[in-house]
């Protein structure tokens, strides 16, 4: 290991003057003088800071994964059944159908928090009726700089308002009821997401959430959080009166560096067992590096698109017109996003930014979920070629001339499709796209460089802002109309097709970054309210199919929800991580480091 560490040395110095060395110099040090070579210490090279230590508050996936090793719900899904992933029990020992509107858990006896303190029925519900303060189930949830509705609230309603839980029972210690206003079959697959992790009511706030900061996550689970420091590393110890079995490792650390290129350099050089957030560049590095072992898993389960901003407002927050009609307005109408969506050079994307480890992209609900139209004809579909659907695009604006100018654009309407001096360097909108781009995320600077050079064969031109993860979400959720543009990935909390689109396209929700209120006769609108209430899978599934096609088919007519998104692409996954740990594989959006261990 000799030639390792030098190279960690020479990285270290090379990267000061940028503040990455200083990490990475952190990582040495800590490692040295925190993990004795008695301490079985698990080192993680991390892409992205948390957002929240509050599970009740959380969305993303860094804050996901780091909160999964300490806090336990009653259920959770069985990674190591992959890829099927079963529901197991855990806080819960079994659980009972009372009726299609009841469930009774039989809760673990003798689980203790990190704190001590006993976990009974009675902390179970404690929880549940935080959740419901939280999601403002009742209305009279307050607004103020500590207690805001959380942030993936709308998972708890039903798509027309109406709160999903109606009421918890300890009915004794060790046995706990809920009750729900209406069936809801994904009920089971909802306990599995972090939000009704629990919690120790004697270390947890009630009506207000933990700040990341200051405060500490406590639970049940497996490890016991430490400490955050931010840009620097998330540490976690091992919970050495866990219920479970107790993990092989005693310590994790997560390092965290932001820029691809840095961590990757870093892992490399032999700093990380397990290097997270590979970019598909560098998968070939590592798998001739024999330090490493690349495990392919499959198709993922996330899901990576381009979010178009559609919603009433424009650039400086105004309206965009009055009266009963203004949901309806769009700054991006859909004519225009269907342009977008044929002018994409989607093989490059493929074959160029993701290094052939990526596939046509799903539409929304994941190709390995149930509920995925295959059927759907997107942009990026095999049977196209690019430079015709560049004149496709071209036709649409032409088609659409009159609009463009009443928007304050150019007529194009006297432009030949098949003639790029027409359109190229023009910028006939008026205005620049605003593209979003992600601090340190190389895959998203190529990406805006692509979008730059494709949309001007269409004549728009862009711009785009840095953002680091935190403020983006916040862009995202409060002001999103100064984003025409973001790619994202998002990864099922629990697998059903209500958690992929409910999100993403319900005004209700902070994560419904375009804005999107389709409220047209058979609209987005309708068939999500209509597929949330359904209480037969099958036909439920049916529904889902129904709003993909409505969504993302480009042989379908246009309608107020076309191409809200553009998906582009489905990542082959892989996992990159020293030859001799051990683990389970999963395309879930997080993993379990109580199962990790060297093997002898």
């Amino acid at each position: 290991m000799e030639k390792k560490n030098l190279a960690i040395i020479v990285l270290a110095i090379a990267l000061a003057a940028s503040g990455v060395g200083n990490v990475i110099l952190g990582v040495m040090t800590g490692f040295v003088q925190l993990a004795p070579e008695e301490k079985q210490t698990l080192v993680i090279g991390y892409g992205s800071n948390p957002a929240e230590l509050d599970p009740l508050d959380t969305w993303d996936v860094p804050s996901h994964n780091m909160q999964h090793q300490v806090v336990e719900g009653l259920v959770k899904y069985d990674i190591t059944t992959h890829p099927n992933y079963t529901i197991k029990p855990v806080l819960a020992e079994s659980w009972e159908w009372i009726s299609a509107s009841e469930i009774k858990f039989n809760i673990r006896k003798g689980v203790r928090f990190h704190d001590g303190e006993l976990c009974t029925a009675e902390e179970i519900k404690w929880n549940f009726e935080r959740v419901q303060w939280f999601i403002n189930a009742s209305g009279d949830l307050p607004a103020n700089e500590t207690s805001w509705p959380a942030f993936p609230g709308s998972l708890y309603f039903f798509s027309d308002g109406t709160p999903i839980f109606k009421e918890f029972r300890a009915d004794s210690t060790y046995e706990f009821t809920i009750v729900t206003t209406k069936p809801m079959s994904a009920l089971l697959d909802l306990l599995c997401f972090s939000a009704t992790y629990i919690m120790s009511p004697a270390s947890t706030p009630r009506y207000t959430y933990l700040d990341l900061a200051e405060d500490i996550l406590v639970g049940t689970g497996p490890y016991e959080y430490i400490r955050f420091e931010r840009d620097k590393e998330i540490r976690l110890e091992v919970n050495e009166h866990y219920w479970g079995e107790k993990p092989y490792f005693e310590e994790v650390v997560m390092y965290i560096i932001e820029d691809d290129t840095a961590r990757m350099t870093a892992g490399l050089a032999g700093v990380f067992d397990l290097v997270g957030g590979v970019p598909k560049s560098f998968i070939d590095t590592f798998k001739a590096d024999d330090d490493f072992i690349v495990k392919d898993v499959g198709e993922d389960l996330c899901y990576w698109y381009l979010e178009i901003y559609c919603g009433p407002k424009d650039e400086n927050g105004d309206w965009l017109e009055t009266g009963s009609n203004k949901y309806q307005a769009q700054k991006n109408p859909a004519y225009l996003r269907r342009a977008l969506a044929y002018a994409v050079n989607y093989s490059y994307i493929w074959e160029e930014i993701k290094a052939g480890y990526s596939v046509e992209g799903t539409t929304a609900v994941p190709r390995t979920m149930p509920g995925n139209n295959a059927s759907v004809v997107q942009a990026s579909d095999e049977k196209f070629d690019w430079e015709d659907n560049v004149e496709k695009a071209r036709q649409l604006l032409k088609d659409n001339a009159a609009d463009i100018v009443t928007r304050g654009g150019m007529n194009v309407s006297g432009f030949a499709v098949d003639k790029d001096s027409d359109w190229k360097g023009k910028n006939i909108l008026g205005r620049k796209l605003a593209l979003n781009r992600h601090f340190g995320s190389v895959t998203n600077l190529r990406l805006n460089q692509l979008m730059a050079a494709n949309f001007d064969l269409l004549g728009i031109q862009t711009e785009e802002t840095i953002r680091h993860w935190d403020p983006y979400l916040e862009t995202g959720e409060n002001t999103p109309w100064e984003m025409d543009i973001g790619y994202v990935g998002w990864c099922p909390d629990y697998l059903n097709p209500f958690n992929m689109i409910d999100p993403l396209f319900n005004l209700a929700s902070g994560s419904c970054f375009s804005r999107i209120n389709d409220t047209s006769p058979g609209g987005l609108t309708a068939l999500m309210e209509a597929a949330a209430a359904e209480t037969d899978r099958d036909t439920q599934l049916d529904l889902y199919r129904d709003i993909q096609s409505l969504i993302y088919d480009v042989e379908r007519p246009l309608n107020p929800a076309s191409h809200t998104h553009i998906s582009g692409w489905s990542d082959l996954v892989q996992s990159t991580h020293k030859a001799n740990l051990m683990k389970p594989y999963t395309t879930l959006s997080y993993t379990e480091y109580a199962l990790f261990y060297w093997e002898d």
